[in-house]
């Protein structure tokens, strides 16, 4: 059996590529794909719930799947959402629920919309039929940067008729503004309208071409806006059946609407750029969020069955960030035997009241700097310790007790001092 410290490091040293290994299994590969192909269809929290396959899916990602038969407790947690600080899932002890009920927030509609009119007759006169449009809240002054990394991503979603919608995404970076922009170190609102324009109709007629259109309004904020549609078909002649026959799509009126949200970024080392609609990610890319969180719960998952101390490492690496008090260790208890076996409080330890959950916190506030867990160097350092000192306890046959006195600052065991500290600072609450 490896030991936890050198299973823990073979994964964590490179985790984007432990991730891809991990989605390119079989069984993960197909559940993703299933998640993505029908969650876009997902409009409120008994669609979800109707879907076992969907609802599995969704309850594993946030670590909750050990809940998934307890259907009623979590409608409430999707129903109530987390806007209210009364709400059900706010009310929880654990952090899990409000996570998983921000993630599928039904009441919620992400993005900027806009919806056309249809002309009407009154007594002051006729009013035209209008476009739906969409603006940007801020305006385009100055220019962008869009060299390196940067990158602006949203969405397009236009309803030119009763029942057809049209979409498409428009990504806008270095290599999306070749032939736009003279300087990629400063990219004009203009160029900007220029490409986007050009991205909307690469995306095809099938798609957004010829029905939505940029510009700049008279303040330089970037509109979208919906357009009038012909094609006349292979023949190019009005009228004619099938491949011949004729469509047609009003740029005005009641039925067209449109729909801008930001998407997630093309890869997780660009750099959103602001260009009047935010950089907030839109509900497709929050789908993202819920297909990473369902691999790295896989990964830990799978790791645990083979060493608890591992997924108690990988756990603890992907938390730490969010701990801002001690309390919140305690709150977890996965978090708590990480914090016990790195301090030597035993593992049983246990708080029976509030002096004694006080006693606790400071204990471990003395020992841990909670700040340095915004660090992703100190917990890393701190995962590495924790695994080296559970090999020791757990896998003697595999970790010698020296795995603990590397040194160094790039070293992932302990030093003979801080073992003796922490054995000399073992207390039983």
């Amino acid at each position: 059996m490896t030991g936890t410290l050198t299973s823990y490091t073979l994964l964590a040293r490179d985790l984007p590529t432990s991730l891809k290994r991990k989605a390119a299994e079989a069984a993960v590969s197909r559940e993703t794909a299933y998640f993505k192909a029908h969650i876009g269809t997902v409009k409120s929290v008994d669609d979800l719930m109707a879907d076992q396959r969907l609802y599995g899916y969704a309850m594993k990602a946030y670590g909750l799947e050990d809940m998934t038969y307890a259907k009623a407790f979590m409608r409430k947690v999707l129903s109530e959402g987390t806007a209210s600080a009364t709400s059900f899932a706010n009310r929880l002890a654990d952090d899990r629920y409000v996570a998983f009920a921000k993630a599928f927030d039904f009441t919620k509609v992400y993005g900027s919309s806009g919806a056309g009119q249809d002309a009407a007759t009154a007594e002051t006169g006729t009013t035209d039929a209008t476009t739906a449009t969409v603006t940007g809240a801020s305006a385009l002054g100055g220019t962008f940067d869009f060299s390196g990394t940067n990158e602006a991503s949203f969405s397009i979603a236009t309803q030119v008729d009763a029942t057809t919608t049209k979409t498409g995404t428009i990504v806008l970076n270095r290599q999306t503004l070749t032939g736009y922009a003279r300087d990629f170190t400063q990219v004009t609102a203009a160029e900007l309208v220029a490409a986007i324009n050009g991205r909307i109709e690469a995306t095809g007629k099938d798609n957004l071409a010829g029905k939505v259109a940029a510009r700049l309004d008279d303040r330089n904020r970037l509109v979208l806006e919906t357009t009038a549609y012909t094609d006349l078909g292979v023949d190019g002649a009005p009228g004619g059946t099938g491949a011949a026959a004729d469509t047609i799509y009003s740029g005005v009126g009641a039925r067209r609407t449109l729909l801008v949200q930001n998407v997630a970024l093309s890869d997780r080392t660009r750099t959103a750029v602001d260009i009047g609609f935010g950089t907030e990610t839109g509900q497709d890319a929050r789908s993202r969020v819920v297909t990473d969180a369902y691999l790295r719960q896989s990964l830990e998952e799978d790791a645990g069955a083979e060493d608890t101390g591992v997924r108690l490492a990988l756990y603890f690496a992907r938390k730490a960030p969010e701990i801002t008090s001690a309390y919140g260790i305690l709150g977890d208890q996965a978090l708590t035997q990480v914090f016990n076996t790195l301090i030597g409080l035993p593992a049983t330890s246990g708080a029976a009241s509030s002096d004694a959950l006080e006693r606790r916190a400071e204990t471990i506030a003395a020992k841990i700097d909670i700040a340095s867990l915004q660090d992703p160097a100190a917990v890393e350092k701190l995962a590495r310790r924790f695994a080296a000192i559970w090999d020791a306890q757990n896998n003697t046959a595999t970790a010698p007790i020296l795995a603990l006195f590397s040194a160094g600052d790039g070293g992932s065991g302990i030093s003979a001092d801080m073992l003796l500290g922490l054995q000399a600072s073992r207390l039983g609450f």
